[in-house]
């Protein structure tokens, strides 16, 4: 788990005149009127635009545990429905269109270790509709990666040939027993994959300590790669100087998405020449593609400089196909 920045930027689905964003306003406008929460929600954070602003914050890898799956999903941080912690609550009904509320996750944090569990320490009070004002005071057991410093409360057992994930040492009796049960709740030292991937981007990151290589740890440690935390533990111990800036970040995970957008614009090309249209779900992942690319240089001048510099190296047919893809978004 790491820290994230989640964008600000305002995509079309999510705005107050958008379609969740009206789903959002009549569902609370409704709670008032009838006192009754709503229990179906359209999944409209599974829109391109939406789903670009997880891809900007956290790249291709799970939130949670670390990994790089085939596919992500969305996750509720906060369940939107029935919580299923055996208390009477409705669950955050009122999130389930807030961006704020959203993650990436795989499958198995999402559906079996995560699923619709939000427990609280001993003896908080859960937040309702009506104390929504009070949500960030609410006494969650689940780290929030965008909300708490999570590097400063998680580290890698430096000893530890597993790469055993454990609460710092800095931390009270009662912060180190809530972030060890944050760690036993999403299984990150038993999960077999977890550990294993985990353990081995830890090894690498220590062989490229030895071998000097620093060009490789320093990307190993940026946040959206898979396991960072491994190689970001070593680089902190033995040379923080080197761990990667906000900048740098943003462009490697620009130069990422890029690859993949370059790939699939170059197929859909090569398919509309031989008189075949793209797949619908092509299409869609252009369009998330496109919208991440468009979040991180609405972030950072120099993310846009950058982008335009790969645009100006592409093939002119495949330069004015990007071109238009970005426009469509305006």
């Amino acid at each position: 788990m790491r820290r994230l920045r989640r964008p600000q930027y305002p995509v079309p689905t999510l705005a107050n005149n958008g379609i969740a964003g009206q789903r959002r306003i009549n569902d609370c406008h409704e709670y008032e009127r009838t006192a009754t929460a709503p229990t179906s929600f359209p999944p409209y954070w599974t829109r391109p635009d939406v789903k670009c602003l997880l891809h900007a914050m956290q790249g291709r890898v799970c939130a949670y545990c670390g990994v790089a799956p085939r596919g992500l999903e969305v996750d509720h941080f906060r369940p939107k429905g029935a919580v299923g912690n055996g208390e009477a609550h409705g669950g955050y009904w009122w999130l389930a269109y807030a961006f704020s509320n959203y993650f990436l996750g795989c499958s198995i944090c999402n559906g079996t270790r995560k699923g619709n569990t939000f427990p609280l320490v001993a003896g908080a009070t859960r937040c309702t509709y009506q104390t929504r004002g009070t949500l960030a005071l609410e006494k969650r057991v689940l780290l929030d990666p965008a909300e708490d410093p999570v590097e400063e409360w998680l580290t890698i057992d430096w000893d530890s040939v597993t790469a055993k994930l454990v609460p710092s040492p800095a931390l009270g009796e009662a912060e180190r027993s809530r972030v060890q049960d944050a760690i036993d709740l999403l299984h990150l030292n038993v999960g077999p994959e977890v550990r294993t991937q985990r353990s081995k981007a830890y090894e690498e990151a220590a062989r490229a300590a030895v071998d000097r290589r620093w060009d490789d740890l320093r990307r190993g440690a940026m946040r959206h790669r898979p396991h960072s935390l491994a190689a970001r533990t070593v680089l902190q111990r033995i040379a923080p100087e080197r761990l990667p800036s906000a900048e740098d970040e943003a462009g490697d995970l620009a130069d990422l998405i890029w690859g993949e957008l370059r790939m699939l614009v170059s197929g859909i090309v090569d398919l509309r020449a031989r008189g075949k249209p793209p797949r619908p779900f092509d299409e869609r992942q252009l369009k998330a593609l496109c919208w991440a690319l468009f979040v991180l240089q609405s972030e950072a001048v120099s993310t846009n400089e950058h982008l335009a510099a790969l645009l100006e190296r592409e093939p002119a047919e495949i330069r004015t196909e990007m071109v238009a893809l970005f426009r469509a978004l305006r």
